[in-house]
């Protein structure tokens, strides 16, 4: 009878999906017409189509299946079969397709293609392929002295960013080890481990996420098939493996197994700088399976996967892992970063070039204490409540960041679909054994909480 009425809860959702999808095909008709670089354009002329004809057919089933005006379960089926076959069909077209394509057409440097001219990834790829390259030679990632940044590749040249900063934790180099395999030029390219990696950790982590089909579903569309993840899989991608880590590592937490959560997190934190405000916050709320609290074995955990790493990174050279690490991503270099955005730190910084310095340590100090502040007042007390904390956090971080762009608001928004997809399990699959404080006391909002 409940999984009757979870299917009935289907119907509405397949309208949900074709305003999704048409919002998506908006947004890959804007980057298919005013992007800058080629590759944005060339994902948004393949997705266009593949977002336009999901839209069209999630609206012609809902309007088709919900015209009798009462619920039937096997109709309800049906929608829900049509809503996964969707998905994965966007995911060919909208993800699969276009990475194929780029992918050849940077190995082939598009001499085979007419009228095609420019980048075909984002720097990262590159940046990240040198990384590998000198890792794999047994040499330190980080460049003693970087002078440059990294650059849109058309081509896989290994001369491209050769003298590029790495910004990036040691273990991101190792997405760049293919390119120095000896496999096809095309299969050398460091988007396919990025995106293969991705793929296979979302799986595992919604195949063991307690929650619902349809929530499960949706998180997948948030991460991978619409232009959230659809766009940085095909053109870059280096932020996708840190979430899929991230959303595996709450997942685990969810399910009381706080030191597989632990290494979870500990890889993402081998990673980039951004997995480590979620990683700290879980230490809050990981319990074991008795229900209690866990957080010396889980931060052990963490401890033993991510520092060693980290501190191997550092130990190859300091001088150069503070450079790349650090300075170059706040901004303290004279070569600055590439990330720009109109957001208010950035802003700040611009009109005061002269007190930069001061104003990225002051901006740091201040939202220190804010997150600091609500973390006291409002303390997770589940990974449902930690992944809500931390979208807001970070989306105040990327707002107030003295070097930013929007691209970074893709670690918010993914968490604040972690918190819907977790607050099911918390609230219907997982409750917390008598004694315990785990279960949170419900707002109007949550008891509320969305079909979709």
């Amino acid at each position: 009878m409940l999984r009757s009425a979870e299917r009935v809860a289907e119907l509405p959702v397949l309208r949900q999906d074709a305003i999704l999808y048409g919002l998506s095909a908006l947004f890959a008709a804007g980057e298919s017409l005013f992007a800058v670089t080629a590759d944005y354009r060339e994902w948004g002329r393949v997705a266009l189509v593949a977002y336009l004809a999901a839209a069209v057919l999630c609206e012609v089933a809902y309007r088709r299946r919900s015209r009798s005006g009462r619920p039937d379960p096997e109709a309800s089926s049906r929608a829900s079969t049509l809503r996964r076959l969707v998905i994965l069909l966007v995911l060919v077209a909208a993800v699969l397709a276009p990475l194929a394509l780029q992918v050849r057409w940077r190995a082939t440097g598009n001499q085979h293609v007419t009228n095609l001219h420019g980048a075909q990834a984002q720097p990262e790829v590159a940046v990240v392929e040198r990384a590998g390259d000198r890792f794999a030679r047994l040499e330190d990632p980080y460049l003693a002295h970087p002078t440059t940044v990294g650059v849109s590749p058309s081509n896989d040249s290994r001369s491209v960013d050769a003298s590029a900063y790495f910004p990036y934790l040691p273990g991101m180099a190792v997405f760049g080890l293919t390119n120095a395999a000896h496999l096809p030029r095309a299969l050398r390219d460091a988007r396919l481990p990025l995106a293969g990696f991705t793929l296979i950790v979302v799986g595992l982590s919604l195949a063991l996420s307690p929650s619902s089909s349809r929530r499960r579903w949706r998180t997948f569309q948030f991460l991978v098939v619409l232009p959230t993840g659809a766009l940085p899989m095909v053109t870059g991608g280096d932020d996708l493996p840190v979430l899929a880590l991230l959303l595996l590592g709450l997942v685990l937490a969810r399910r009381r197994q706080p030191v597989a959560a632990g290494i979870a997190m500990g890889f993402a934190g081998t990673l980039k700088w951004t997995a480590w405000p979620l990683i700290v916050l879980a230490l809050l709320c990981v319990r074991d399976r008795e229900g209690a609290r866990a957080a010396g074995r889980y931060a052990l955990a963490v401890y033993l996967v991510a520092v060693p790493v980290i501190l191997a990174g550092a130990a190859a050279g300091l001088h150069a892992f503070v450079v790349n690490v650090l300075k170059f991503p706040l901004g303290l270099t004279k070569v600055h970063s590439p990330a720009a955005s109109p957001l208010p730190g950035q802003v700040l910084v611009q009109l005061f070039p002269g007190a930069k310095t001061q104003l990225t340590v002051g901006l740091i100090a201040a939202g220190a204490v804010v997150v600091l502040v609500m973390l006291v007042r409002h303390t997770p007390r589940s990974p449902y409540s930690a992944a809500w904390f931390a979208g807001w956090s970070l989306a105040f971080a990327t707002v107030i960041a003295p070097a930013t762009r929007f691209g970074y608001l893709i670690y918010p928004a993914n968490m604040f679909v972690w918190a819907y997809l977790l607050h099911e399990s918390s609230a219907r699959h997982l409750t917390a054994p008598a004694g315990t404080d785990e279960r949170e006391p419900a707002t109007a909002s949550q008891l509320a909480s969305p079909t979709w």
